[in-house]
């Protein structure tokens, strides 16, 4: 207890003084908590909201780039481009699917109505619904002066582009999807990358919001680093940039190798993936069922007892994990081919053989069950 001071003298207190200063504090303090409260609400209002509503959800729109050899070229694209954009039509049921490329209008009208059965996959692509043809323009030079020579190198300065000016998800062809890309859409990042064999980011399959800021530095830095080389202006400096900007909150997601390409380029990858088993028994599979609802929480212990008692094959991959496929070519393939594999064809794919033929079964007979592709 503190004690007086030595001087202290008792002092009448007037009632009207005391309740009057009451009075003024606690209006002073209605005032400051009322004012307080208010913001306090305001915040708690912000914190509550659903996380689609605080942080950017990814447009859902589809790219894919298509560069022609010459400028007055044809456009040829196969069974395997049309598995890629049709499960991506499929799966992911997007606003639209842009086909960016320097075709002519005149070519493209032309695949179009074509006839021809060299142009059938083409005429079926380019006509399915929601996809949307826009013309680019592709840089022969990067903005160090250094001659872009090769379309892949060109598509990586295209796909760049497009997906900071649009917003979206870029699949290069040989990108498979496998179920909705939606939960990684909504999960309220700016930029959603995935890993790939190397531990380096893939530069086949990622999304953005429309103008983020990793794209834009993506796009502006490729012009800065392009040496000509294979990936350092693509895979190599996405990764820097991915792994450096990762530190600021909600900007890129990173996920794992199993997410977005489960396999890899080398020749055992493409074996494992592409390689037929001619004693396997087609498994009972269906066409997938786009209307089918979502799994929940409600489904978890059928799916993991399913899981436990499998009757999958041994050489069988399982891709339940994986949002995608990246069905990377053999880089090999010239001095050492696949075994028991020549190319993807129809009569491959619903024979089930192969990992690459089970996992994208289910969208080609969707397409063949639907009569849009003919089985003659």
């Amino acid at each position: 207890m503190w004690p007086f001071p030595h001087n202290f003298k008792p002092r009448r207190i007037v009632v009207p003084t005391i309740v009057f200063g009451l009075f003024v504090t606690l209006s002073f303090l209605w005032i400051k908590t009322g004012s307080n409260s208010s913001q306090a609400t305001t915040e708690l209002e912000i914190q509550s909201k659903p996380s689609s509503e605080r942080w950017p959800t990814i447009p859902n729109i589809v790219h894919y780039v298509q560069l022609l050899p010459e400028p007055q070229g044809k456009i040829q694209l196969e069974l395997k481009h049309f598995i890629s954009i049709y499960s991506a039509s499929l799966y992911l049921s997007p606003d639209a699917i842009y086909v960016h490329t320097d075709a002519t209008d005149a070519e493209v009208e032309r695949v179009k109505s074509s006839q021809d059965v060299s142009d059938k996959w083409a005429r079926l692509i380019l006509t399915l619904p929601k996809v949307v043809v826009n013309r680019v323009t592709a840089p022969d030079y990067a903005g160090n002066g250094v001659q872009i020579r090769n379309l892949e190198n060109k598509s990586d300065f295209v796909r760049a582009k497009v997906v900071y000016d649009f917003g979206g998800i870029y699949l290069d062809w040989d990108v498979h999807a496998l179920r909705d890309f939606k939960p990684l859409r909504e999960a309220g990042f700016a930029n959603i990358v995935g890993l790939q064999k190397d531990n380096l980011v893939n530069s086949g399959c990622f999304m953005a919001i429309k103008e983020s800021e990793m794209m834009r530095l993506w796009y502006e830095y490729e012009h800065v680093v392009y040496d000509g080389e294979w990936i350092t202006h693509a895979v190599i400096l996405l990764s820097n940039l991915s792994t450096t900007l990762v530190q600021i909150p909600y900007e890129v997601l990173i996920l794992d190798r199993y997410a977005l390409a489960p396999s890899g380029w080398e020749r055992d990858d493409a074996q494992e993936l592409f390689g037929s088993h001619y004693n396997a028994h087609a498994p009972p599979s269906a066409a997938a069922d786009p209307q089918r609802p979502p799994l929940t929480t409600a489904d978890a212990e059928r799916l993991w007892k399913a899981a436990r008692s499998s009757s999958r094959e041994e050489w069988e991959k399982d891709y339940s994990n994986s949002y995608a496929i990246h069905a990377f070519k053999n880089i090999e393939e010239a001095e050492n081919p696949l075994e028991n594999f020549d190319k993807i064809t129809l009569q491959y794919v619903l024979s089930r053989r192969s990992n690459f033929a089970r996992a994208v079964y289910p969208a080609v007979q969707h397409a063949v069950e639907s009569g849009i592709i003919p089985l003659d």
